[in-house]
């Protein structure tokens, strides 16, 4: 998108969407019995020898927001009159009574070269912040998330991006090795390669070998930022400044791998060791349903491409689209006939396919399942939802976002390939105008940002979108560093 392209984008703001009702159980999510989950996970696991398969994790995202809060009470102490008022009062007590529970604790007082309550005690509260999160020590305010502790194993520590190769033998070992992507920023790419080689020693008890690719955002996807009046903003040079634009940006990532199955997950969505037989298990039972819905759609897609179409075939089509894809075509068909609508069928199947676990909401911050009005040729269709997508001064569109039973935690399988074995360019069924324009701070200036259309969100609107709903357990993020006192990410 070109300069003049983003500044009208800025004017013209991107339209919301238009919620025509929450995806619920029976309704565009699908719960399956004890017996369904058995056989589809048995498949995925029949499958496996016969498939590529990789984890693509988006892992640039930096630790700052996680200790947002540390972050604060730093500033505070760096001041020569620091006085805190009651809620960093709150937060530092939070802190040093739960001190030593947190993963990176043992590091933290290696740096210090003391017990944390030792120098607390003393009032020298500048020095741990400091130690914990400036650049001179651990450096946690801006490394990447992924590098982070996030489970320690007695005197083993594993960061999160660590744990993502304990969780990835579980499912993506298909003779041996473990296919992973991981996107980075690239100014730790080296701090990337050595933790991989850690990982793949703490791990070779498991007889695997890892494949492990990386790229980066791409800084020709970077987007300009404006001001209130939609000016560039420019830089003390004189250059614009250009922020990246969104995990959309990683679409491009995403689009340069071919894998034959593709599992997509948040770098920290992973929870302890002992947790993982349930994770393993519906990461394949959702393997299995791709596999499933891939098996009948290529079956009909190679038939429509090759019109030896029967009417009981099509009849069969539209049955499999109503029952397994709550795709109701009835409208859509209606006044086609002939070519006109074995074309109709092929072009609403012939699409990259997702199969996407949602858990019961529980009030964390996100996206939802929503049926969505006008996506492409249909009147509604399946969609990841995020809050700044609907319209906030609607009252009806805010009721039905607010009676949203379901919530998408980033837990993806996709097939990417056709009934021919050839990969889609996933570019081509992206929705242009699902992307997000948010306010920003650059010191005590308001700014406006672009974002392109979200990986699950914007990015895949044109894909074959199946929600199945995935236990609680299977969910376990660190947003905050607050998350990792829960039982989730406690060893005991």
């Amino acid at each position: 998108m070109d300069i003049q392209k983003q500044i009208e984008r800025f004017k013209k703001g991107y339209p919301f969407r238009r919620l025509l009702r929450p995806a619920t159980v029976g309704d565009g999510i699908r719960k399956l019995k004890e017996d369904e989950s058995r056989v589809l996970q048995q498949q995925y696991e029949g499958s496996l020898p016969e498939i590529s398969v990789c984890k693509f994790v988006p892992a640039s995202g930096a630790a700052s927001r996680m200790f947002r809060d540390l972050s604060m009470l730093r500033e505070t102490f760096s001041s020569d009159e620091a006085a805190l008022d009651p809620e960093e009062k709150k937060i530092l007590e939070k802190f040093l009574s739960n001190a030593a529970r947190f993963p990176f604790a043992d590091l933290l007082e290696q740096r210090l070269g003391e017990k944390i309550e030792n120098i607390a005690s003393s009032g020298n509260f500048r020095l741990v912040f400091d130690t914990l999160l400036g650049p001179d020590g651990l450096g946690y305010g801006n490394v990447p998330k992924g590098l982070v502790p996030f489970h320690s194993y007695g005197g083993e520590r594993r960061t999160a991006f660590c744990e993502h190769f304990r969780e990835a033998i579980g499912y993506t070992n298909s003779h041996g090795t473990v296919s992973m992507h991981f996107t980075i920023p690239p100014a730790f790419a080296e701090r990337f390669a050595r933790e991989e080689k850690e990982a793949a020693s703490l791990l070779s008890y498991e007889g695997v070998s890892f494949d492990v690719t990386y790229s980066v955002q791409g800084p020709e996807t970077d987007t300009i930022a404006v001001a209130m009046d939609n000016t560039p903003v420019t830089g003390a040079d004189g250059s614009l400044l250009k922020r990246p634009a969104g995990h959309g940006a990683l679409l491009k990532n995403l689009n340069e791998l071919s894998y034959d199955c593709i599992f997509v997950k948040n770098i920290d969505n992973v929870a302890k060791e002992e947790l993982l037989p349930d994770t393993v298990k519906w990461k394949k039972i959702l393997g299995g349903a791709l596999f499933s819905i891939q098996k009948r759609v290529f079956l009909y897609t190679e038939a429509l491409s090759s019109s030896w179409t029967s009417e009981t075939l099509e009849r069969e089509i539209i049955s499999f689209c109503r029952e397994k894809l709550f795709m109701d075509l009835s409208r859509e068909l209606s006044g086609l006939s002939g070519a006109g609508r074995r074309e109709f069928l092929f072009r609403t199947l012939h699409r990259p396919i997702r199969v996407c676990g949602v858990v019961k909401n529980v009030g964390e911050p996100g996206g939802g399942p929503f049926w969505v009005e006008g996506e492409r040729e249909r009147g509604e269709s399946l969609q990841i939802v995020e809050s700044a997508e609907v319209d906030p001064d609607s009252p009806s569109q805010r009721h039905i976002w607010e009676n949203s039973t379901h919530f998408n935690p980033v837990d993806i399988v996709c097939g990417v390939k056709d009934f021919r074995g050839e990969k889609f360019n996933l570019t081509g069924f992206v929705d242009p105008e699902a992307g997000i324009i948010t306010e920003k701070t650059l010191g005590t200036k308001k700014i406006k940002a672009l974002e392109l259309p979200g990986l699950w969100n914007g990015s895949m609107s044109g894909w074959v979108t199946v929600f199945v709903e995935v236990p609680s357990t299977t969910f376990n993020p660190v947003k905050t560093v607050w998350d990792l006192l829960k039982e989730p990410h406690q060893v005991e």
